[in-house]
This record gives C-alpha cells, sequence and structure tokens, in this order.
C-alpha cells in the first residue's frame, strides 16, 4: 500500500472508532427521541389516569385556535367518544392548525389530564401527531 492510502486507512479507522464510541456512549439518550427514559406509552381507554401518556387513533371533528394563547383544539371521536386535544402553542399549534382538516384520521401521543371537570389529552410535541393520509387527495 501507498503511503496516502495508509493514511487513508487509519483516517477511516479513527473515524469508525469515534462514532462507535460516541454511539456506545450516547446511542440510548439520542434514541429516546426526547421521550423520558422508562416511561410507558400506552393506549388510551377510558380507563387511563390523569397524568398518563397515552396513544391513540382519532377522527377530527372539528377544530379551533383558542382566543387567548394560539392554542389548538381539536375535537376528536375515539371510539365513540368525543375527546379534546390540547395543542399549545409551544407544540407547534399554528403549523398543526394549518394541516389538521376536520375528517382527518390523525395519531397522536400526549398526556391525560383534566380541564373544567373534562377529560383531555396534552400533546407536547408537533412530532407527537401523526396525519393520515385518508384525506390528502381531496
Amino acid at each position: 500500500m501507498e503511503k496516502e492510502e495508509k493514511v487513508m486507512v487509519l483516517l477511516l479507522f479513527m473515524t469508525l472508532t469515534s462514532l462507535m464510541t460516541a454511539y456506545l456512549c450516547f446511542g440510548p439518550e439520542l434514541t429516546a427521541s426526547g421521550q423520558e427514559s422508562g416511561e410507558e406509552i400506552r393506549q388510551y381507554t377510558r380507563e387511563s389516569g390523569v397524568g398518563e401518556k397515552v396513544f391513540l387513533e382519532a377522527e377530527v371533528l372539528s377544530k379551533r385556535l383558542t382566543y387567548k394563547g394560539e392554542h389548538l383544539l381539536l375535537q376528536v371521536d375515539c371510539d365513540s367518544e368525543v375527546l379534546t386535544v390540547f395543542i399549545p402553542k409551544t407544540a407547534g399549534a399554528d403549523a398543526l392548525n394549518n394541516s389538521i382538516r376536520e375528517g382527518d384520521l390523525i395519531g397522536l401521543t400526549g398526556t391525560v389530564s383534566e380541564y373544567e371537570g373534562k377529560r383531555e389529552i396534552t400533546v407536547e410535541r408537533k412530532e407527537d401527531i401523526l396525519l393520515s393520509d385518508s384525506h390528502s387527495s381531496e
């Protein structure tokens, strides 16, 4: 091997070693995608308790921005139960308002909470809402 080829092989080896070390040291934190470690996310049911992290699929019945704070409120149909989904301004409410339409099927992850005596799901990040392609062709 030529001198340049040996240097290149050595540099590649050092790069791979650095990447492997970084993955072994920081990999679990990076793959958690911002989720707290050990926190279990369960399918939403009527028995889900306040403070529990849940996921669900539901049809959007209506949507509106709040009068103060520019938060987004969705009314969704989850297994014949109408739930409110609260999306704070800091979680991308404006962008989601522009992309979500009534009748869309969405999947979401959030925390069960209570507001004025009614159960709702609070979404923390824009990435916690997934839009179905069922209405995108209209």
